[in-house]
């Protein structure tokens, strides 16, 4: 559809400043029809406003009054998309900046390819604009999961060819109405991590592609060096990774990935890279089937 409207979702938790700089990079992007809907995820400092950065004419900011979690946050978002009849949602982390051209190149896969159900884009480091966070992706079939391709490499040709991929990071969606429609809203079983990885195997479910669209370009303010050890980030990625194991896989063939997660748990405590009390829990609450957001954190 030429000029459908596009709304963008961005989900704001303690990070004002980065979602106006996200917002003002939008607000400078040659698509004609873009309606910005901001997210704010029970932020207690850091919190938007609308004013100059973030103009009412072309944005929206709903406030959720507490911490839905990246899936609860952008659903919030899709749900005001489609009363307001959107034809496509731009689901984009509030850390980056875009390009002014970004979304040319996402509509045109689906205005040639009817089977694509997300394209995603490009995305390289903020502060370092040669190398790469997301250059598509591939499978690891011993770990019965997706990864990203590119993670830390300078761009090159091999980055910058146009396919389908096996899995796109939140980071970056274009999805057109039709999608939502089909296959629904974002698991909130998860509240952080795998999420996205969740959603892109309904969206393979129901017979759809995902593709990676290297003409469109983004940046994320991610550090290379960055090293995620936190308790909140073990807990997540170990006790999301079970889940998203067990829903798509049978017990026979996650048998061996657990088994390799359990002893990397053991190795982890042991060297310290996380606790003991963080790895028994996500395991303890994975068994016990305790999903969404943990109190602990």
């Amino acid at each position: 559809m030429a000029n459908g409207l596009i709304c963008a979702v961005l989900v704001n938790f303690n990070g004002a400043t980065d979602t106006e700089e996200c917002v003002q990079s939008l607000l400078a992007c040659s698509y004609p029809n873009l309606r910005i809907l901001i997210v704010d995820n029970g932020s207690d400092h850091g919190k938007v406003h609308y004013g100059k950065a973030i103009p009412r004419e072309q944005c929206e900011i709903i406030e959720t009054g507490r911490n839905l979690g990246f899936a609860g946050a952008n659903n919030v978002g899709i749900r005001r998309g489609l009363e307001l009849d959107a034809d496509y949602f731009l689901i984009l982390n509030n850390d980056t900046v875009v390009e002014p051209n970004f979304i040319k190149p996402l509509l045109e896969v689906f205005r040639h390819n009817s089977s694509v159900g997300i394209v995603t884009g490009k995305i390289r480091y903020y502060d370092d604009r040669d190398y790469l966070w997301f250059g598509g992706s591939y499978y690891n079939d011993k770990l019965l999961e997706c990864k990203i391709d590119g993670l830390g490499q300078p761009d090159n040709d091999k980055y910058s060819h146009s396919k389908e991929i096996p899995f796109a990071t939140g980071c970056l969606w274009l999805i057109p109405r039709r999608v939502i429609e089909t296959v629904g809203l974002m698991s909130e079983d998860y509240f952080l991590y795998y999420e996205d990885a969740d959603y892109c195997e309904r969206v393979k479910q129901a017979g759809l592609k995902i593709w990676y669209e290297p003409k469109s370009v983004i940046y994320h303010k991610e550090s290379r060096s960055t090293k995620k050890g936190s308790p909140s980030y073990n807990y997540y990625n170990l006790r999301n990774y079970l889940i998203f194991l067990k829903k798509y896989h049978t017990l026979f063939e996650r048998l061996v990935p657990e088994c390799k997660r359990l002893i990397r748990s053991l190795k982890d405590a042991l060297r310290g890279r996380s606790t003991w009390t963080n790895e028994i829990r996500a395991w303890q609450d994975f068994l016990t089937k305790k999903t969404g957001v943990a109190r602990y954190y």
